[in-house]
């Protein structure tokens, strides 16, 4: 991800209107773009009337909600993999063959993702109207999904962001056009149909745009390549696979023990907390941009100032370089933190009217809005753990932050007195801590570290 930050933090440095709009828009579209489009189509499900109030908006909204939380849910740590195995072949300088990767494993990834859903539908919906094509669309939809998110962990090999914005933009275009057509004709089926569209046209445009800047080279070997990341970096896998359970297990506890689903289809939700979630979760936008223009940035190109030091000087200058490091990534969390709380405060002030806006409780709405603030810290600090490739620490704070997500949702479903979303909130906070702690004490053996990698010790992987 640093690579696109180093890019459009250059437009930032324009000091123009223009350069500093085309950055932010740009980044939230690289963090957040799929993101965006569901919520602005449930937002708009809710307010269409041959939608709003019926079976069709809980089906439609169910079954989209299902299908991002399975998609990232079940391939998360598979991607984490694939992640590690194409940046080391771009940093090998070995662009063809990390074009080859992104194909095969986008044809993998979307046809493994398409036959998951395929089957999952047959247990998911069961007699409800246009069931069949509810049926086809779900399951397309998981296949888009899961093309989708491998091609945004390759997107970032792209200089010309503009590419970016075009591919989110005939997405949406197609999925409004589909959505007018087949929405009032099929219901939920055909919302769902339209938003497979869509959302598979911006993987494909993606997809090819990252192809035509890495080129192709035979990579005959890649599955066993894969599986042998896979092995190496289990952590990775691991940590991945546990912040992503632990980002759904919340809402996994509300749905099993209050949810509500349409007739004929077992999309269970919990529509109070899940859609001021959803709504709540937008407030991480600014600070997602911010961690990628500047923290993420700026900690990059402090540790590459290390690791030369480290290589060409002397010890004291190597302990005072890594004192700088250690000094600089506290100052850039701290900054982080600062200008997300900042963001939080703003909407907490405004809670009260924008949680009527969009129908959602104003307690629920404001708790998990401040959550947002500890959950960028947290991912902030597992970010910096993969810079140093301290997995398995990473795998502990995602394995810390699923088991208080998990304990305290199922207290609170089971009668503890915790107000819905109070459990997300004291996770993100206790796991944040637990990963900032971490990040500190990696970085005060840093050079320690890379000296035992050096001599072959897989420390900390």
């Amino acid at each position: 991800m640093a690579g696109i930050g180093f890019e459009l933090r250059k437009l930032v440095e324009k000091r123009s209107v223009s350069g500093f709009l085309g950055a932010s828009l740009a980044g939230v579209f690289i963090v957040a773009g799929p993101w965006l489009i569901s919520t602005a189509s449930v937002a708009a499900v809710q307010r269409l009337p041959s939608l709003a109030g019926g079976p069709d908006a809980l089906a439609f909204t169910g079954a989209m909600v299902w299908a991002f939380a399975l998609s990232i849910g079940l391939g998360t740590g598979p991607l984490y993999a694939y992640s590690r195995l194409v940046a080391d072949l771009i940093y090998e300088r070995k662009r063809g063959e990390a074009g080859t990767a992104l194909a095969k494993s986008a044809a993998a990834f979307g046809l493994a993702s398409l036959a998951a859903g395929a089957a999952l539908s047959l247990l998911l919906i069961r007699d409800c109207p246009h069931a069949a094509l509810f049926r086809a669309s779900f399951a397309a939809l998981l296949g888009a999904l899961g093309a989708l998110w491998l091609a945004m962990m390759t997107v970032t090999v792209l200089r010309r962001f503009g590419r970016i914005l075009a591919a989110y933009a005939a997405g949406m275009g197609l999925l409004v056009l589909l959505a007018a057509t087949w929405g009032p004709r099929y219901g939920a089926a055909g919302g769902i149909a339209a938003l497979a569209a869509g959302y598979g046209l911006t993987a494909t445009l993606l997809i090819v745009a990252a192809l035509r800047a890495l080129g192709t080279s035979p990579f005959p070997r890649l599955r066993l390549a894969y599986l042998s990341y896979a092995r190496r970096y289990r952590n990775l896998v691991l940590a991945g696979a546990a912040y992503a359970a632990g980002t759904w297990a919340d809402k996994a506890i509300l749905w099993a023990l209050r949810g509500e689903a349409s007739p004929g289809t077992a999309f269970y939700l919990f529509p109070p907390y899940d859609l001021a979630f959803f709504y709540a979760n937008l407030s991480l936008i600014p600070g997602l941009v911010f961690f990628t223009l500047a923290t993420e940035t700026d900690f990059h190109l402090d540790l590459m100032r290390f690791l030369v030091f480290l290589s060409r000087r002397r010890q004291p200058e190597v302990e005072a370089a890594r004192h700088r490091l250690a000094w600089n990534a506290r100052r850039s969390l701290g900054a982080q933190f600062f200008f997300q709380a900042g963001v939080a405060l703003l909407i907490l002030l405004l809670a009260a009217p924008l949680a009527g806006l969009v129908g959602v409780e104003t307690g629920t709405f404001a708790l998990l809005t401040l959550a947002g603030v500890f959950q960028l810290s947290l991912l902030a600090a597992l970010n910096m753990l993969f810079y140093m490739e301290l997995y398995r620490d990473s795998a502990w704070v995602g394995a810390a932050f699923l088991i208080l997500n998990l304990g305290l949702s199922l207290a609170a479903g089971l009668g503890a007195p915790l107000p819905e979303g109070l459990a997300f909130l004291l996770s993100c906070a206790l796991a944040s801590a637990f990963a900032l702690a971490l990040v500190q004490r990696g970085l005060g053996r840093l050079d320690r570290i890379i000296y035992l990698r050096a001599s072959g010790e897989e420390f900390g992987r």
